[in-house]
């Protein structure tokens, strides 16, 4: 995705409280989340010198805002906004390669 709908209401009161470097580690997870379309690598070390910050700072970070599987970190604000533009994407193909939109009558 190289955009998305940002909650800031929603994202203020779940991170107020955070540091100011767990504030950006949280951001820069998010934004990997939505860039890459996937779930965050478990090798923590190497997903921390991916956003540029150190492991402690974005290990609380993990663990709070982020559900760890065996396919990775993920989010469920993210994983959620991304299965759902994948499903419109999807039907927005299909109504592509049918000529698109139905003409309107005049």
């Amino acid at each position: 995705m190289i955009w998305y709908k940002f909650h800031i209401g929603e994202y203020l009161k779940e991170t107020a409280r955070l540091a100011d470097a767990e504030d950006l580690a949280y951001r820069r997870l998010l934004d990997l989340c939505y860039m890459t379309e996937k779930p965050l690598p478990l090798d923590v070390g190497r997903l921390a010198q991916r956003i540029g910050l150190d492991e402690d700072v974005v290990v609380p970070v993990l663990e709070e805002f982020f559900e760890r599987t065996d396919e990775g970190y993920i989010n469920a604000r993210a994983h959620k906004d991304i299965a759902s533009r994948t499903a419109r994407g999807e039907v927005n193909r299909i109504a592509g390669k049918l000529g698109g939109r139905p003409k309107k009558a005049v």
